[in-house]
């Protein structure tokens, strides 16, 4: 008997390594088409959601600037009010009554020192969708807790981090100033104005979603404190800590030989802000 030759089976054996890589090849080609498809859907998942949070925090920002607008159109005049209403972006909004507290206390920074005025002015805040924000950012005003320039704004408009997430935040700052108004038993007559922008009479709101807010100036007040100096002075300073943050300002201050007379008149525009429900 003969024996069949290895050389006349091996074009056989070859189409069926042949028929058995071509299944091989098209799953490998299939694998790798689904990993490509899988990676790009992924990708384009994140670029997505990040466009839509950045969508989402320029929203917020916008509704948190018209909020400010409402709060400038109402305040110094008593009674007046806007009802705004702040749409859905998916994080809460707040106004805490007792946050951002106040101290401001008048000074030669010698001999003379007087506290006059202590108090909570309140904050509204919206807690921002994650983002990547990594530092504070100022929308308006900046991180000076006292100006006296009439071109500075008493706003402070600022994205911050809060406890859980940051947070874009409207609170207000002192504004001072000083003026000559005459003499009085031969010395010069000096006024000090401080003008104060108050929310601590406002609602405690933590609201999730849309919310109806009404924006009033329930009352503006006027308290006055008068100092007689008996020796000549240039300037007075105005030193305010307002939650934690330090700052100072110079006042001019005409006086002569006797001395000078100085009024301090501080001034606040209580500001209401409450849900006004739907």
């Amino acid at each position: 008997m003969g024996k069949h030759s290895p050389k006349r089976n091996q074009p056989g054996f070859l189409k069926s390594r042949r028929a058995i890589a071509l299944p091989i090849n098209f799953l490998i080609l299939f694998v790798s088409l689904v990993l490509l498809i899988s990676a790009t859907y992924y990708f384009s998942i994140v670029r997505i959601s990040a466009k839509t949070q950045e969508l989402k925090v320029s929203g917020v920002e916008q509704e948190m600037i018209s909020i400010e607008k409402v709060v400038k159109f109402v305040s110094w005049s008593p009674g007046s009010y806007q009802i705004f209403e702040f749409d859905d972006f998916g994080g809460k909004f707040k106004v805490v009554p007792t946050a951002k507290r106040l101290l401001l206390n008048l000074t030669d920074n010698s001999s003379f020192y007087d506290v006059f005025f202590n108090n909570s002015l309140g904050k509204a805040a919206y807690e921002l969708p994650a983002s990547e924000i990594q530092d504070t950012l100022y929308l308006k005003g900046d991180r000076r807790a006292l100006v006296n320039q009439s071109s500075s704004t008493m706003t402070q408009l600022y994205i911050s981090q809060g406890v859980d997430r940051y947070e874009i935040t409207l609170s207000y700052r002192p504004l001072v100033g000083s003026s000559v108004v005459g003499s009085s038993s031969g010395k010069p007559v000096n006024t000090l104005n401080v003008y104060i922008i108050n929310l601590n009479s406002s609602e405690n709101i933590l609201r999730l979603g849309s919310i109806r807010l009404k924006v009033t100036c329930a009352d503006v007040t006027s308290s006055w404190r008068s100092y007689s100096f008996t020796e000549p002075l240039t300037s007075l300073v105005v030193n305010a800590d307002f939650d934690g943050i330090p700052s100072q300002v110079s006042l001019p201050i005409s006086s002569n030989a006797q001395g000078a007379f100085v009024n301090l008149e501080t001034v606040v525009c209580n500001i209401k802000m409450e849900d006004a429900g739907w």
